[in-house]
């Protein structure tokens, strides 16, 4: 695999390239790698809050925000799958929809 110019095996950066690291830009180098860390952290923290208000809500006995928060996680996992067939307009319906059952199951669990 190739490496980012002043980048090592495990991701980390030399300190003395740092000055030419904001000179390089994302048209140097490979670009994808932010993309790749940016897709993980929006995973592993959406994943967090689905599954954060899917325990609350059977926590709190709310058999509607569960089935909510649960509609919202399918409604992220089938956008993922339209993202990797390259539908954009599928995966911004389905981003959508998945945000209002999360809104729904939050309102649902305050009320």
């Amino acid at each position: 695999m190739r490496e980012s110019m002043g980048q090592d095996e495990y991701g980390s950066f030399d300190p003395d390239d740092l000055p030419n690291l904001n000179a390089i830009g994302p048209a140097m180098g490979s670009g994808n790698d932010f993309e790749k860390y940016a897709v993980a952290v929006i995973i592993v923290f959406g994943a967090l809050i689905i599954g954060g208000l899917m325990a609350a809500s059977m926590t709190f006995g709310h058999r509607n925000g569960f089935l909510f928060a649960l509609g919202g996680a399918t409604s992220a996992w089938i956008s993922g799958n339209a993202l990797l067939l390259d539908r954009p307009r599928i995966y911004a319906l389905f981003v959508g929809i998945a945000a209002l059952m999360l809104i729904a199951s939050t309102i649902t669990l305050v009320t």
